[in-house]
């Protein structure tokens, strides 16, 4: 089975280093994973008498024994009257959690690799492809590199994007990166898979376009194919196609160009000759 990573003509760096490059989780720009500017449902959940007496009645029984034996329940409502608006909109908080999110440290020293799970897809090749002009590289995912529990003895997450209108709620069985594997089902047909790990677990940073990237080093036989955009200018290319053929970690993985259908809006991959 298959994976591919949509590359600008930074892939032909990848393939020179041999490494693959992670981002930081604010790299992806997705206001969801810090969850910013958050609007809140239009106007106020009621709060019904059942549920208001319930908390004056947890917190009653909260109280230090010195203290609720000095009042009755019933004298406790009556004094928690006048600050009601404040105890139904805690009740409210409770009843409708907040959605998960990262925090700044988490969104700086976590890092991800995002791969998909095919290669001719047009949006994927226009907005992680230069419109085209890049390349894709085809990994395999059932190995170790990814599937392993841990990576340089660190834990790393291997799974596939889920998709859903709801976003993931601060619930104590949820998973504490759920935010950085779930997004909108309007993304449902890129069909991504994300690999998580440390920073610190990286073996080389440099900057791309003006964003750090953290590079891992790589098994050659983790790489399968290379597919070149349908818009490659010829000096990029050429260059991929010589290190292609005179390296000896990629002499032996087929080469692809995309071409498009004749009449659907569709492309194929088709071995370069």
């Amino acid at each position: 089975m298959s994976l591919f990573l949509y590359c600008r003509d930074t892939g032909l760096t990848w393939l020179r280093e041999g490494r693959l490059p992670f981002v930081d989780a604010d790299a992806l720009m997705d206001p969801f994973i810090a969850n910013t500017l958050v609007k809140g449902p239009e106007g106020a959940a009621p709060v019904s008498e059942e549920e208001y007496r319930a908390e004056l009645k947890s917190q009653y029984q909260a109280l230090p024994e010195s203290l609720s034996s000095l009042m009755t329940f019933e004298y406790f409502v009556e004094q928690a009257a006048h600050k009601r608006d404040s105890i139904e909109t805690q009740i409210r908080k409770r009843s409708v959690p907040d959605a998960a999110a990262l925090s700044d440290k988490q969104r700086k020293t976590l890092t991800l690799l995002s791969l998909y799970e095919r290669a001719d897809n047009p949006m994927l090749w226009q907005y992680h492809g230069d419109s085209h002009r890049g390349l894709v590289i085809e990994l395999d995912q059932t190995h170790e590199f990814f599937t392993a529990k841990q990576f340089r003895g660190d834990p790393q997450l291997f799974m596939p994007v889920k998709y859903a209108q709801e976003r993931p709620l601060k619930l104590k069985e949820t998973h504490p990166f759920a935010p950085l594997f779930t997004r909108s089902e309007q993304y449902q047909n890129e069909r991504e898979w994300r690999v998580l790990r440390p920073v610190s677990v990286a073996d080389k940073s440099l900057e791309n376009n003006g964003q750090k990237v953290y590079l891992h080093r790589i098994p050659s036989t983790v790489i399968k194919s290379v597919t070149l955009g349908a818009m490659i200018s010829d000096g990029l290319k050429q260059a991929l196609l010589n290190l292609l053929q005179s390296d000896l970690r990629y002499r032996h993985i087929p080469v692809f160009g995309s071409f498009l259908d004749a009449t659907q809006y569709q492309l194929h991959r088709v071995p370069e000759k």
